[in-house]
């Protein structure tokens, strides 16, 4: 009891000297020491929204707003803290992205001096986001005085800010202070933490109590491990959805799926369906092969049955965008994993470039996630002469960089330095960028290859990038 009393001393007399000195600093100051905190929150690196009382000093002056500057990844950051008002909280940083999403980090120092840092991503409904991106007026929030008195808001102490972020994803300006009693600043704070998924607070919740009980906290197994994100990528698979419950995203071809399997599976808490769409080849197995043989360009080499396609053809185009991508919408699925924009390597004239620009913004278009499977080729050449990524993808998804399909002795194995170098450059590249990024690699259960399946796994959770290891090429 007497240390409570202590620590609430303390605490009181360290409120009562902020509140004088007329600026404020950033909460990541507060709580870190010598760690940056993800996101772009680095610690201080971030420029103070400062505050005044009416005695106090003139506000410190600020750039103008400059709109150009602004992240157009993500919306607005906020400080979310789980401590209670006498105890050191961790950092949480809640920031609010233009595609719907949380991108949650944690950061907060473990008793042993080990550092414990997570980012996890919670969705956002549309209503929540609509919510939040109605109340939230940037260049308000970068003008105002979070600390001016306000006799209608009534305020018991604490630390709050909300942050604004650059096109490089760094701090623009971080707005708040002790004490906050700006009525702007308080309602766009209020509606974002009425906003926020219950999965969130739920997690949260969880995350406060294991780290009280930091001598039973273990985070990298059942704390982490419950949200876990796994990918998998099963296009030859006959069986029930149902059976793949452990995993968060999962690829298959929604056309062999009923909706009612389709909707039963992604209704689930963060549950993905991605399905297949071959845009740049035809396979003979297909129902509209005979339909379309006649815009063949050549075999696909390894590959039985199946031929390059010319994506420049209108028909082809118009069956795409008009047939298959809807028939396949309408099954439920998230968005589309598509394949085979490689045929611009095979054939990389302008006018397969042009053809694959078509479907795929045409694919982009309808609203749902476009992942990408490899083409490199394509993706560099449309945005070295015909417009962005966030035209035609949301993420890429690119198969062995770490390891090696060796058609010719049937097996499989490492890649080589040179294509390792070339693919981790490619996706790295669009990955900082924001793309979503998946792999696909395929490695057999042989214990040579134990070492191989421990690197993949490292660099993907380095990278918080998502992977599949399968050792069949089949990926039933």
């Amino acid at each position: 009891m007497k240390k409570k009393i202590i620590l609430w001393i303390m605490t009181a007399l360290m409120a009562g000297a902020l509140c004088g000195c007329g600026n404020t600093q950033n909460p990541v100051d507060t709580q870190t020491d010598d760690t940056s905190v993800t996101g772009g929150v680095q610690a201080g690196g971030a420029v103070s929204g400062g505050g005044q009382n009416p005695a106090s000093p003139a506000m410190p002056a600020y750039e103008p707003f400059d709109e150009s500057r602004l992240s157009d990844e993500y919306l607005v950051g906020m400080d979310y803290f789980t401590g209670d008002f006498l105890e050191y909280a961790p950092t949480v940083i809640v920031i609010v992205r233009y595609d719907g999403r949380l991108e949650v980090d944690f950061d907060h120092k473990l008793s042993n001096g080990e550092r414990y840092t997570e980012k996890v991503y919670f969705d956002l409904t549309d209503e929540q986001f609509g919510n939040i991106s109605g109340a939230i007026d940037l260049k308000r929030l970068y003008e105002l005085d979070p600390e001016t008195l306000n006799p209608d808001e009534v305020c018991d102490g604490g630390y709050s800010s909300l942050i604004i972020y650059d096109r490089d994803g760094g701090v623009y300006k971080s707005c708040g202070g002790f004490c906050p009693t700006n009525k702007d600043f308080n309602h766009m704070s209020s509606v974002i933490c009425d906003n926020l998924p219950e999965e969130f607070i739920e997690y949260c919740n969880n995350y406060k109590l294991t780290w009280q009980r930091e001598e039973e906290f273990s985070p990298y197994a059942s704390h982490s491990e419950q949200y876990k994100t796994k990918y998998g990528v099963f296009l030859d698979y006959d069986g029930d959805l149902s059976e793949l419950e452990d995993y968060n995203y999962i690829v298959i071809d929604a056309l062999y799926h009923s909706r009612d399997e389709i909707t039963d599976f992604n209704c689930g808490y963060q549950r993905y369906v991605y399905s297949y769409i071959n845009i740049g080849s035809i396979e003979d197995f297909r129902d509209y092969y005979d339909d379309y043989a006649d815009l063949a360009l050549g075999d696909y080499e390894n590959w039985d049955g199946e031929e390059w396609i010319d994506v420049s053809d209108e028909r082809w185009q118009n069956f795409i965008l008009n047939e298959l991508a809807p028939e396949l919408l309408a099954k439920g699925i998230n968005g589309f994993f598509v394949d085979n924009c490689d045929v611009y390597y095979n054939y990389p004239t302008e006018d397969i470039l042009n053809g694959l620009a078509v479907i795929m913004r045409g694919l982009k278009g309808m609203g749902c996630d476009v992942i990408i499977n490899g083409g490199d080729a394509f993706l560099d050449a449309y945005c070295a002469s015909m417009g962005s990524w966030t035209d035609v993808i949301t993420g890429i998804n690119q198969e062995s960089v770490f390891s090696y399909i060796d058609w010719d002795n049937g097996s499989l194995t490492y890649a080589s330095e040179e294509d390792k170098a070339y693919f981790r450059d490619y996706i790295e590249r669009y990955g900082d960028q924001g793309a979503y990024i998946f792999l696909i690699e395929y490695v057999d259960n042989a214990d040579e290859h134990r070492t191989l399946r421990s690197s993949i796994k490292n660099y993907c959770e380095e990278h918080d990038y998502l992977y599949y290891i399968s050792d069949s090429i089949d990926l039933n």
